[in-house]
């Protein structure tokens, strides 16, 4: 027989040697997995940037339409609050006083024939669109009540100015040109439906005013909110 390893020999020296490719595998594996998990930090790192930047613009776009809606609302409350509504508040006065003073001196003047120029309702343009499309609840909830509280009460005046209107359509406006033989009785009465105009004029103005000095406490509450 050759000398060399015996059968037994050669199964115990391959039993006893090392696993071959343990070790090496895992050394070429590692700046693999490493490289792997720096892309996917980096996606991950790129993604939340573009989540960022987009919940920026998105925060951005809502801040500049709440701006836009609250400098809208405020131009349409300061024409009832400082424009037009005081403007109609002092025509109702001057006319009403102008009117009592006559009646006082016993003489028959013709009835206050106040009218509203360009519309029969408050503006309320920018809060119906701004309710429309859904831009009203950009508004702080607590302003919007008080918003929808104003603006309701601000139809109701519309609604009394209408009745007020339609009632002077017919009985008043037409015949001031009659002098006031067409208001007044022969035993020098006012005539029903003239003293119920009168009165509905007196009403509105009221509530006329009251509506001036709600716009102007609305306005004041909706210039903070638009501050914070």
């Amino acid at each position: 027989m050759t000398d060399g390893p015996s059968l037994l020999e050669s199964t115990d020296d391959v039993a006893a040697a090392p696993k071959p490719g343990k070790r090496w595998t895992w050394e070429r594996f590692a700046p693999l997995a490493s490289k792997v998990a720096l892309e996917l930090f980096i996606v991950f790192v790129g993604v939340s940037a573009a989540f960022a930047v987009e919940n920026y613009r998105d925060a951005r776009h809502q801040e500049t339409r709440r701006e836009a809606v609250y400098r809208a609302l405020d131009r349409e409350l300061t024409q009832m609050a400082e424009t037009h509504g005081p403007a109609f508040q002092r025509q109702m006065s001057e006319q009403l006083a102008a009117w009592d003073r006559a009646v006082q001196r016993g003489e028959r003047p013709l009835p206050p024939a106040f009218q509203m120029p360009r519309a029969e309702r408050p503006p309320t343009g920018v809060w119906d669109a701004a309710v429309a499309t859904g831009s009203i609840e950009l508004v702080d909830p607590k302003l919007f009540f008080e918003l929808a509280r104003f603006y309701n009460r601000a139809d109701s005046a519309g609604d009394l100015y209408i009745r007020y209107a339609t009632a002077a359509q017919a009985d008043v406006w037409p015949r001031l040109n009659e002098g006031p033989d067409a208001f007044w009785e022969a035993d020098g009465n006012l005539r029903p439906e003239v003293k119920a105009h009168v009165q509905r004029l007196r009403d509105f103005r009221e509530l006329q005013k009251l509506r001036v000095d709600e716009a102007r406490e609305v306005r004041a509450k909706l210039r903070q909110a638009a501050a914070e």
